[in-house]
């Protein structure tokens, strides 16, 4: 290690042109990751965040709760039938509009009860329990951006319903689409107001705990939150694509160190002839080129994932940027793992230096 440090310091200039393409890539793979995250919430953080373990749906929907329609009956017979929690849930996409203002906004509605677990933590305002407006609703913080504030009065813009915005939630997105969150009593009365022959119905029920061998109800399906998530539309296609592409990089990434580490060594064949030519071991000449490459790498990796959080704390709020510590921790460790496999080709290279031939100055 002291050996592999020394060098690195007397060829710094070097050593530093080498680091700042690691940088680069590495910086590169780590803002894929953070888009791939950043998109993947955007597509299903509503779900993901609620405290649920399993959805009730209706057996032909597919694993897709907006396509899912469930009769009122079929909640109480549910309960009967088992100890966990159960709560309604409708997901309808809809527009809103300011008041005094025509422009329409996208909205996903996400209808939960009064008091029920799947209603978001509020990040600034009222829960719906803490208000008495007759129509609340707590919206996405990304609707902060459009100049809505609490107290506002928003419309929707299908029946002219108006709500009162209670609060807001931080990240709570569904199918790219920012969520409001109203409660079930109001989106049955948008169903009335644009269908006046409609009938009480959800579309999910979901279930809180395990208890759920009990539940067998015609018609029915329950399905595990894992599953609903991979079936939100374009979640998987998104999310494999890019991730992809980020394994991609950081291979591409750790082959290039290994290249250059190659190149470097080509260049120092009589120094390492001369190496062993007084007696330095074999192993210890690996456990330098080995180390050189470790420590190019971490460095390199340690920049990068600073370059990466200060980047991601200057981004505008709307961006879809989301930076999981525990997959960056993964991305870089993997990241320095295959650099040093790829520098054992240095390695093999160096075994096969011939100290005469080295220091007479005939290298291949």
């Amino acid at each position: 290690m002291k050996l592999a440090w020394k060098e690195l310091c007397y060829s710094k200039k070097k050593y530093i042109l080498i680091e700042l393409v690691i940088v680069l890539l590495m910086f590169m793979s780590l803002f894929l990751s953070g888009l791939v995250e950043g998109l993947g919430r955007a597509v299903i953080s509503a779900v993901d965040d609620m405290d649920v373990d399993y959805f009730l749906l209706s057996d032909s929907a597919e694993s897709l709760i907006t396509v899912s329609e469930l009769d009122m009956g079929v909640y109480e017979q549910a309960a009967e039938q088992t100890d966990a929690e159960l709560a309604l849930l409708d997901i309808q996409r809809m527009y809103l509009t300011k008041a005094d203002d025509a422009e329409k906004l996208n909205v996903t509605y996400f209808a939960v009860e009064r008091g029920s677990f799947l209603a978001p933590d509020v990040a600034e305002g009222e829960s719906f329990e803490e208000s008495g407006a007759e129509n609340p609703i707590i919206l996405d913080d990304d609707f902060k951006a459009e100049g809505i504030a609490l107290g506002d009065t928003v419309c929707d813009s299908s029946t002219g319903l108006e709500f009162t915005v209670i609060g807001f939630a931080k990240d709570q997105m569904y199918g790219h689409t920012s969520v409001g969150f109203i409660t079930t009593d109001a989106y049955q009365e948008i169903r009335r107001l644009l269908n006046p022959s409609y009938e009480a119905s959800c579309h999910a029920i979901a279930v809180r705990g395990t208890e759920i061998e009990n539940i067998r109800l015609d018609g029915t399906e329950i399905i595990a939150k894992a599953d609903i998530i991979k079936n939100i539309p374009s979640y998987t296609a998104e999310h494999m694509t890019i991730t992809m592409i980020v394994w991609v990089l950081v291979v591409v990434t750790a082959v290039i160190i290994g290249v250059f580490y190659y190149i470097l060594t080509i260049q120092k064949q009589k120094q390492f002839g001369v190496m062993k030519a007084i007696g330095v071991e074999m192993k210890q000449l690996a456990g330098m080129a080995a180390s050189q490459v470790c420590m190019i790498a971490a460095c390199g990796a340690v920049l990068a994932a600073a370059l990466t959080y200060g980047m991601a704390a200057a981004l505008p709020q709307t961006m879809p940027f989301y930076l999981k510590n525990e997959k960056v921790g993964i991305l870089l460790a993997v990241f320095i793992l295959v650099s040093v496999a790829a520098s054992l080709i240095s390695v093999r290279s160096i075994s096969k230096v011939d100290p005469m031939k080295a220091i007479g100055g005939a290298q291949e």
